[in-house]
């Protein structure tokens, strides 16, 4: 088998066992969220989406340190250089301990403020609210355990063995959960089975990681990164730390804002609508970024021609994906609600329709930073995620005082048009792709224009389609879904990115029912 068969098939399995993975979990995570509202309230609900978002801006997988981990294993990975993938992991093994040290301290600091976020009328009928928020301090630490050699698998595109095991606690964790909920009620011992799943899970991952890669024993004994290298790897980190922790605000601090503006009850509305989309999101985000460490691999084995020419299809497929999956959100997501929670868990369709616009410019942004993740340019746009926090915080409080929530979330949207939507493809195609940045704007113009006017024709049409049963909205959904691919598969008919695509899916299925025959 070729390298390029290999790194396709490395990548099918991770994008196979991602899917598999979030679909289970997403259905379990429904289940919860249902039995978490029927058994402990709204109240309960605005607090656990508020603590969330604060422990999002401090946890690991948030903050983004796993991303430059990979990177840096790309190559001696390729290379088979074990002491070097020693060496490189005993340095981040140090790094994790004192940002885990740094994400208790820093979440610990935060407690005193927490009764000037949540009033105390909010919370009149909650318990131990302070001993809620360490629980979520102490989840977010347990993360750190071992991490650093999970990454290892993600960078050698195996990381459907992590899958596996991640599903495998989350649904046993889950479903314990459920239990606990419906036989006793008890929010601390719901939070506790979190910790101790994570825990679990994690030694399991490193010992599967031990096992599958022997020489991991000698990392203790591995030399120490050079001091010129080491500074190398932490002008990365400290880079990434910032683009990260910029993500993270720009997620998190939508719900402090909502909190302290709007209430803890309509934050714990909204968290529904940002669970189905967080929960499509990561979906999406799996098996789309099951490529990235084949991207590592092209950029370093391809030339540039090449490399661009996977860009212009990865960036084409994301587009489709997200866009297809947007119109359909906007139409079909506050139905869904009433049907899962009641009418009264609903929100406006303007916050509805801004959240769905949020959801499709992220998603078209992601190709932009697998390549900026591939490359390792993370010093490179240092700048843009101060930006990007300043507008974001900036915007939202303003237009929440207009517009309620609704100006949050533009808020939101704003601060990623004019900071990922410019930085992040400059970034690429000055310093990874040396190319100009005409033909990404002139393509990205073109799948804007036809995102809005498909989407706002098919929503006209569709939204006097009322539903009124399970089965009713299924149909709808899958009317909705064929409608926008047909008109898609249409209007690019000619586009080269969608030829290529056409022409990658008929090899792989030829391979595959060869392969059947054979």
């Amino acid at each position: 088998m070729n390298s390029n068969e290999s790194r396709t098939k490395r990548t099918a399995l991770n994008a196979c066992a991602s899917l598999a993975d979030n679909l289970i979990k997403l259905i379990i995570k429904f289940a919860s969220r249902y039995v978490f509202i029927f058994t402990l309230g709204q109240q309960y609900l605005g607090v656990s989406a508020l603590f969330t978002s604060i422990i999002t801006m401090l946890s690991l997988a948030d903050l983004g340190f796993g991303i430059a981990l990979p990177q840096a294993l790309y190559k001696p990975l390729a290379e088979k250089d074990e002491d070097r993938i020693c060496m490189i992991l005993r340095f981040y093994a140090k790094v994790y301990k004192i940002i885990a040290i740094v994400v208790i301290l820093v979440g610990m600091a935060f407690l005193p403020f927490l009764k000037y976020i949540i009033s105390a009328k909010e919370t009149s009928g909650i318990s131990h609210l302070n001993i809620i928020y360490i629980l979520f301090i102490l989840q977010s630490a347990a993360s750190y355990l071992f991490i650093y050699k999970k990454t290892l698998f993600t960078a050698d595109q195996k990381n459907y063995y992590v899958t596996v095991i991640e599903s495998a606690t989350s649904i046993i964790s889950t479903l314990v959960q459920i239990i606990i909920l419906l036989v006793t009620r008890n929010y601390l011992l719901y939070l506790l089975v979190s910790i101790i799943a994570i825990v679990i899970q994690n030694i399991f991952i490193s010992r599967k990681c031990d096992k599958y890669y022997p020489f991991l024993k000698n990392i203790n004994k591995a030399r120490k990164l050079d001091t010129s290298e080491a500074k190398v790897l932490s002008k990365k980190i400290y880079a990434l730390f910032i683009y990260k922790a910029a993500i993270a605000v720009e997620t998190g601090t939508d719900n402090l804002v909502m909190t302290t503006l709007c209430g803890l009850v309509l934050t714990g509305l909204c968290s529904n609508y940002t669970l189905i989309i967080s929960s499509i999101t990561s979906i999406l985000m799996m098996v789309m970024s099951a490529a990235t460490a084949s991207i590592g691999n092209v950029v370093v084995t391809e030339s540039k021609e090449n490399t661009y020419k996977i860009y212009a299809l990865l960036d084409f497929i994301g587009f489709w994906v997200y866009s297809v999956c947007g119109i359909c959100m906007a139409t079909l997501i506050n139905p869904f609600i009433n049907m899962w929670l009641g009418e009264s868990y609903t929100i406006g369709l303007s916050t509805v329709i801004i959240l769905c616009i949020n959801f499709y410019i992220s998603g078209t942004q992601n190709v932009n930073s697998n390549f900026r993740n591939a490359y390792g340019l993370f010093y490179e746009g240092r700048y843009r995620p101060i930006c990007m926090i300043i507008i974001n915080l900036g915007s939202s409080i303003v237009l929440a005082k207009y517009l309620g929530v609704t100006g949050i979330f533009i808020g939101t949207l704003l601060s990623r048009l004019l900071t990922v939507g410019t930085f992040d493809p400059y970034i690429v195609f000055k310093y990874g792709l040396h190319m100009s940045l005409k033909k990404y704007y002139k393509s990205h113009i073109l799948y804007h224009i036809i995102t809005l006017c498909t989407g706002t024709i098919l929503f006209v049409i569709f939204a006097k389609w009322t539903t009124t049963s399970v089965l009713a909205w299924i149909i709808k959904a899958l009317c909705l879904f064929i409608s926008v691919n047909i008109v898609y598969m249409i209007l690019f008919q000619k586009n080269k990115s969608f030829i290529d695509l056409c022409d990658r899916i008929k090899k792989v299925t030829k391979r595959i029912f060869y392969g059947e025959c054979n």
